[in-house]
């Protein structure tokens, strides 16, 4: 019980850290170096996952303001379109976009392309649920979908224990949870953000981060 109190403030901690360093380099012009950060949090996807994005993604960082306030108001977000959940559109989008980064860069430009991406995220998220961007459409999240796929530590659901209760599917900020024929639950691994959202509402505690 103690390591569960602890691992939300930890996140949090780290959470609000990324953003401060995010603002620093936005403010100093050297956005583009954010690139060494995700860079190495794909190398260590590798063996833990998609930590990134729930840990240090300053677009999560603000989905997760907007849920809060949207929770205490009561507003409803659209599902994601369905003519959108092709899985090849992601891939497309992540083409078009390393596309456009090569393009700015052989002109010259200096565009940050994340402070573009980051903005038109967090505005999408005003009106559509998380999963929406973070399963569909988000670049970063559709390069750590395919490095985070060996992954030896994930959030796990021990399926001879789970009631089928549905908790956890329900407040998966990525969709990445799915029910099985006899109802029980298995997560995606390579679509897990590893935010902890599953373990905390979990009422069998048998949502776990393991090996």
């Amino acid at each position: 019980m103690k390591n569960k109190r602890i691992t939300p403030i930890l996140r949090i901690i780290v959470e609000i850290a990324a953003l401060a360093i995010f603002v620093v380099l936005f403010l100093n012009h050297k956005l583009q170096m954010w690139i060494i950060l995700f860079g190495a949090s794909a190398l260590l996807s590798l063996l833990f996952g998609r930590f990134y994005c729930s840990w240090i993604c300053p677009m999560n960082t603000s989905f997760k303001l907007i849920s809060l306030v949207y929770g205490k108001i009561g507003i409803k977000r659209f599902k994601t379109p369905g003519f959108l959940k092709n899985g090849k559109i992601r891939f497309i989008l992540l083409v078009l976009f390393v596309a456009s980064m090569l393009i700015t860069k052989k002109m010259g430009l200096k565009i940050d392309m994340l402070l573009y991406v980051t903005v038109f995220a967090v505005f999408l998220t005003l009106f559509f649920e998380e999963n929406f961007w973070h399963r569909r459409l988000c670049p970063y999240g559709t390069i750590l979908s395919l490095t985070s796929r060996p992954s030896r530590y994930r959030m796990n659901i021990d399926e001879a224990g789970c009631i089928s209760c549905g908790k956890c599917q329900k407040v998966c900020p990525s969709d990445s949870i799915i029910t099985l024929e006899d109802k029980k639950r298995r997560i995606i691994k390579h679509e897990c953000l590893l935010c902890g959202k599953c373990a905390d509402v979990c009422p069998e505690a048998v949502c776990q981060f393991k090996f």
